[in-house]
């Protein structure tokens, strides 16, 4: 299914016709009516339905939006985040959608695809749909889950590499800035929508909705704990980073010391050589050593020397070097 609008309504044993969108909604078992909201039709559309409350209306159209759950008499009003999938995008690009779920009816908008969407599309077409709104939405948010695990685990199996790149390494930069820099924001980006993600499920599990049953809110329970451990995850990683972006900042400040080190010794050893022979060069009269023997000049050569090996090895012995 690919069309922008479409409407199936659940028949409740696991069986779903397909509608034509209009007006008039179906007044038997529910319907779920997904809408392009970057189409002027579904503006149109809502706007026009007089039984949705502004917020409603608002929050359905809205551009960008953060995972949120609003309880409105029987009716639940949310929004939840998927990881991309679509070609060409960053998995941390996060698609939204939003939700307006009433025991009879299921409003969904969206503007990009998702996997998880279109996992329950074809739920519908292979009579595998769910049997009531409670059960809608639970199968969503566990797709949702699902959908994310690849990506979690690929953030911690990089992790890990650059852990054990660090260790086993002495070089300066054995991960580039780069791959680092990457890798920290697509954590920070997931953390950034699965924390209030996690909040919204867990005000949906304390809502005490009618059309909640039992087993959907166990249901729900459990996907949250599993979004909890994702999030678990994104933080011990997020923390991994902090300490090998630590560790090689250490490792550089090392190796700079070390090199100021060598360069202060280096000019230690000559400091005293210089002024030595600039000593000795001053042509004035008077200066020891003016009238010595042709051989003067080897022997006060070999005398240089013999202070820059001794340099060299107090330097040595104070581990300098």
């Amino acid at each position: 299914m690919t069309t922008d609008f479409y409407t199936w309504r659940m028949l409740g044993d696991g069986q779903a016709a397909l509608l034509p969108l209009s007006d008039e909604t179906p007044s038997a078992g529910p319907v779920w009516l997904h809408l392009n909201f970057s189409q002027p039709e579904t503006h149109e559309w809502i706007r026009a339905q007089a039984d949705l409350d502004i917020t409603i209306q608002d929050t359905l159209l809205a551009e960008v939006t953060r995972p949120r759950a609003l309880i409105l008499d029987q009716g639940l009003l949310l929004t939840l985040r998927g990881i991309n999938h679509n070609p060409g995008q960053e998995p941390d690009d996060m698609v939204g959608i939003r939700l307006w779920i009433t025991p009879r009816r299921i409003i969904s908008t969206y503007m990009r695809s998702l996997r998880a969407v279109n996992t329950l599309q074809r739920d519908m077409e292979t009579n595998n749909a769910p049997k009531d709104a409670g059960q809608f939405v639970t199968r969503l948010v566990e797709l949702l889950n699902d959908n994310m695990l690849d990506t979690i685990e690929e953030i911690d199996e990089l992790t890990d590499n650059y852990e054990k790149a660090m260790l086993k390494s002495d070089e300066t930069e054995p991960v580039s800035d780069r791959d680092l820099a990457d890798l920290r924001t697509m954590i920070l980006t997931l953390r950034r929508y699965l924390g209030p993600q996690r909040d919204a499920l867990m005000s949906v599990i304390g809502s005490h909705l009618g059309w909640l049953k039992k087993g959907s809110v166990q249901r729900l329970r459990e996907a949250e704990n599993r979004l909890t451990r994702y999030i678990e995850v994104l933080d011990a990683s997020r923390d991994q980073m902090r300490i090998i972006q630590e560790q090689m900042q250490t490792r550089s400040n090392n190796e700079l010391n070390k090199q100021l080190t060598f360069l202060t010794a280096l000019s230690a050893i000559f400091l005293p050589l210089t002024f030595i022979t600039g000593l000795f060069g001053v042509n004035i009269a008077g200066i020891p050593g003016n009238q010595s023997p042709s051989w003067a000049f080897s022997a006060f050569t070999l005398i240089l020397i013999a202070i820059g090996i001794l340099l060299i090895y107090l330097f040595k012995r104070a581990k300098l070097f």
